[in-house]
């Protein structure tokens, strides 16, 4: 089910019906990027806000969604989408402020952030390949927090590894990458991580990870780009923090 590659790309561009998904008038998207796997999409969308004094100040939200195409046709399912909510809703009392208002609100042009993110490696590994690294990653993932053992999982990037995590912020280096694995489970109500849903498309790589605590679970989107050798270069967190805030009430 879902068709081919092309067969999907073309129901996305004759504009996909998406079931609930509920049109926000002010905010206008920007699709930097669309995997398509199967039947499944990952898209990273900026939500862009126009500047309402005319001037070049940002008022833009990066997040991602993840999509099924039913059946045949132009009609996709959502199975998640990933943003930050504290900053969406940071962005959009900061634009209220400066004056915006939904009637007449034109931000169609807008795109993303030059450099938020780097390009996977051009020339595209064999999917074998990028599929075994990432079960490598997978299993290593679960059993981290079984043995109280995150290094295994850091030892799975390159030395130069680029981290961008939606609501920590942006490291950079193996070294940075533990050390931010190690305060996130420490600072988390979670201690089971399990990597279900996964699309590879060429060398970039999503997958819905799983997060579980005593009290209950988040959906994560985690973006990885593969460099080789059974190692990542690239690793960008999605999620909402206002759903750990739920989970840990």
């Amino acid at each position: 089910m879902g068709g081919s590659r092309d067969e999907v790309a073309a129901a996305l561009a004759r504009g996909a019906r998406i079931g609930g998904a509920e049109p926000v008038p002010e905010v206008s998207r920007f699709t930097e990027w669309t995997m398509i796997d199967g039947d499944l999409v990952c898209r990273y969308v900026w939500h862009n806000l126009p500047d309402p004094t005319g001037g070049t100040a940002r008022y833009t939200l990066p997040g991602t969604e993840i999509l099924r195409r039913l059946g045949d046709g132009d009609r996709f399912e959502t199975v998640g989408e990933f943003r930050n909510g504290d900053d969406a809703d940071a962005m959009t009392a900061r634009w209220r402020a400066a004056g915006g208002a939904v009637a007449g609100a034109d931000g169609g042009e807008l795109r993303g952030i030059v450099g938020w993110a780097p390009e996977p490696m051009p020339r595209a590994a064999d999917r074998a390949e990028v599929e075994r690294a990432l079960a490598d990653f997978a299993g290593r993932l679960a059993a981290a927090p079984v043995h109280g053992d995150w290094a295994p999982v850091a030892a799975l990037f390159t030395d130069e590894v680029r981290v961008r995590d939606h609501v920590v912020g942006f490291v950079e280096g193996r070294h940075a990458l533990h050390a931010y694995i190690l305060d996130g489970v420490r600072r988390s109500p979670f201690t089971r991580y399990r990597v279900g849903l996964r699309l590879v498309d060429g060398n970039r790589v999503a997958v819905l990870l799983r997060a579980e605590g005593s009290r209950g679970g988040l959906d994560v989107n985690v973006v990885l780009h593969y460099a080789g050798e059974g190692r990542w270069s690239y690793v960008e967190v999605v999620y909402n923090p206002q759903e750990i805030a739920r989970v840990s009430a």
